[in-house]
């Protein structure tokens, strides 16, 4: 067995969130979770056209394409929807991390590691059937790479991933 191969675990895709930023706001925002996330899928591609020569077959590679999917169910009142979807309407670019909430993979400052981006929403799309929820989708083409590194987060960006433990006592105005 290679080295550290008993360490090795699956990530769960719950652990994986979405974070958005209008760029304007960068000053004056944070980044925001959009709530009732379903599911995502961060896509890296490049098209590879094969050139026949003389000397047998190369490959011409094209630039990096990176976009995100994005489902959720639709939230009331969620205020990274109606960013998303004003995103759309005016064509303003976004800000967009993938973090991975994982305690074990926290780096030595207890930062998560995450996937930053920028770029733009092509569409927003919500479903309304009669028996099911309510479902919004859309997806993020990203300018230029992708970077990677580690992010912290708020104690407010942490709760609205999960809640924090509470006693049974009434809740006081400082907690």
């Amino acid at each position: 067995m290679p080295e550290n191969q008993e360490n090795v675990q699956m990530q769960q895709g719950k652990n994986k969130i979405l974070l958005f930023r209008n760029l304007k706001e960068q000053g004056n925002e944070d980044g925001i979770k959009l709530v009732f996330q379903t599911g995502h899928t961060f896509t890296m591609s490049r098209a590879i056209d094969k050139v026949t020569t003389k000397d047998g077959s190369i490959n011409k590679v094209g630039e990096l394409e990176t976009e995100v999917s994005i489902e959720a169910i639709q939230a009331k009142n969620d205020p990274v929807g109606k960013i998303l979807r004003q995103s759309v309407i005016d064509g303003d670019t976004l800000e967009v991390w993938e973090v991975t909430i994982d305690d074990d993979l926290k780096n030595e400052e207890g930062k998560y590691p995450a996937v930053y981006a920028q770029g733009n929403l092509d569409q927003w799309e919500w479903t309304a059937e009669a028996e099911d929820e309510s479902t919004i989708s859309s997806t993020f083409f990203v300018n230029l790479k992708p970077q990677f590194g580690y992010t912290a987060l708020s104690e407010e960006q942490e709760n609205a991933v999960q809640y924090a433990f509470r006693e049974i006592a009434k809740v006081t105005e400082e907690e």
